[in-house]
């Protein structure tokens, strides 16, 4: 059965679309005429009905603009070390737009929500923006809409508010986790300086020496030690010289005009020494009148002679030995000034021997000076590479802290900053852009419609040539 009426089907198919119906032409358009009323009727009608629908929007406009230069800091830390702190600018990477990032925090459920929670209103009620972004700009172009103007005023401000408190939020907790992961870095560089400070104490304490600057004062002992000793060597030489003249002068030592002084000292050497030389020059003067065997120069050699005997016993029992020569040296009148001579030559060996013991003293200091010294070198190298250790471990400390100071200054690092460019608006006049389109979607309706009425009635005679070609 379907087989037979198939064919039937077909050919009233045919008939239909391309000899239409068997109306005469001007029942035909009486036909097409109340059919394009009618559309007409029906498009204008659901136009005006939505133009009397469509509540009144006002619409609040407003501009962000993100800054395109960047923000560094340094912070330097006399003798401990550095902290830099550097905020790129946020367009230095073709790769990413920080305004897109942006678009998507504007656009996002949270941020909708805290917005509308600031109007008092729900997050249907509330809406979403449109945001434009202009091309090689930095702006972001926001506009809402409400069905009052201090509506739409109010949506905009909570939009923004909540934005920059989203920000705000986003930023605090970068720079917490930032912070958090320094202070797990800090915790081990406190340690390193309080292990390097410790192995310094530790080592102070067993090798006695405190700091370098005690090595260095050792040195510097050591060199005024020596320098001291030259000094004395060279004075110790002025004073050998001047015993040595005075020894010539005299022509005698040290020890021989010290017996002579001792000699000189004895108030009954020098009474006989006295008698001696009268008795001297008493037989002096005899010997030029009479002769050897007169009774006077006799009596008078004989008198001398026990003089003479007298002196050489107190001069051995003041020195301890006798020496002819030496106990006649010194004259009873010392008119020459010897006495005065020979004092100074005793004044300049006793000074000289001075000397001696204190050269000697010194070389024997500088000798165990530069025991200790060269003992400290190894312990001075060891104790300023533990210094420089512990300087190095304080630097990495005290920089990563005023890192992590800086590092809180810096909260555009991540999240960039963001300016009102333009205040939200307040809308004097209503939206009119719905209405504006309905009538256009209607105009363009009732276009179509007669449009495709007017092909429907001129179809026979195109499908008739279509077909027949």
């Amino acid at each position: 059965m379907k087989n037979k009426h198939h064919p039937s089907q077909l050919l009233w198919l045919k008939r239909a679309a391309i000899k239409g119906s068997s109306l005469p032409v001007n029942a035909r358009r009486r036909v097409y005429i109340k059919t394009a009323l009618a559309a007409l009727i029906l498009i204008w009608t659901l136009v005006i009905a939505a133009i009397v629908n469509t509540p009144t929007r006002f619409v609040s406009k407003w501009t962000l603009i993100l800054p395109g230069a960047g923000a560094g800091a340094l912070v330097n830390l006399d003798s401990i070390g550095q902290a830099t702190s550097t905020s790129s600018s946020p367009y230095s990477s073709s790769a990413i737009d920080p305004r897109e990032n942006y678009k998507a925090l504007s656009m996002s459920q949270v941020l909708l929500d805290a917005a509308a929670k600031a109007v008092k209103l729900t997050p249907q009620a509330m809406g979403k923006p449109k945001l434009k972004l202009p091309n090689q700009t930095g702006l972001m172009q926001f506009n809402i809409s409400s069905n009052t103007a201090q509506g739409a005023q109010d949506k905009a401000w909570a939009h923004y508010h909540s934005l920059q408190a989203l920000l705000s939020q986003l930023r605090e907790d970068e720079i917490r986790q930032r912070e958090d992961g320094i202070k797990m870095g800090i915790d081990g560089f406190a340690t390193k300086v309080s292990q390097s400070q410790e192995k310094i104490l530790n080592f102070q304490s067993q090798i006695g020496l405190v700091s370098l600057d005690q090595f260095k004062e050792l040195a510097l002992t050591i060199e005024r030690l020596r320098h001291n000793k030259v000094n004395m060597v060279s004075k110790l030489q002025g004073v050998i010289a001047s015993q040595k003249m005075l020894e010539l002068h005299l022509s005698l030592n040290a020890k021989q005009a010290a017996d002579l002084l001792k000699l000189k000292n004895d108030q009954l050497y020098q009474q006989l020494l006295v008698i001696y030389t009268e008795s001297t020059t008493s037989l002096a003067e005899f010997s030029g009148r009479y002769g050897k065997k007169h009774p006077q120069i006799m009596t008078q050699t004989q008198q001398q002679q026990a003089l003479f005997n007298a002196l050489r016993e107190r001069c051995k029992t003041l020195l301890g030995y006798q020496d002819d020569t030496l106990m006649l040296m010194l004259s009873a009148d010392d008119i020459d000034g010897r006495a005065q001579l020979m004092r100074q030559l005793l004044s300049l060996t006793t000074e000289a021997e001075g000397l001696s013991h204190e050269i000697s003293a010194l070389t024997q200091q500088i000798n165990a000076w530069d025991t200790r010294l060269e003992d400290s070198n190894d312990d001075a190298a060891k104790l300023e590479d533990l210094h420089r250790e512990h300087k190095v471990a304080t630097a990495v400390f005290t920089s990563a802290l005023a890192k992590m100071d800086v590092g809180k200054a810096d909260i555009y690092s991540a999240y960039p900053l963001v300016q009102l460019l333009a205040p939200p608006s307040l809308p004097l006049k209503a939206n009119s852009m719905a209405k504006v389109l309905t009538l256009l979607g209607g105009a363009v309706a009732s276009i179509f419609s007669l449009a495709g009425l007017c092909i429907m009635w001129i179809r026979k005679p195109i499908l008739q040539k279509i077909l027949t070609t």
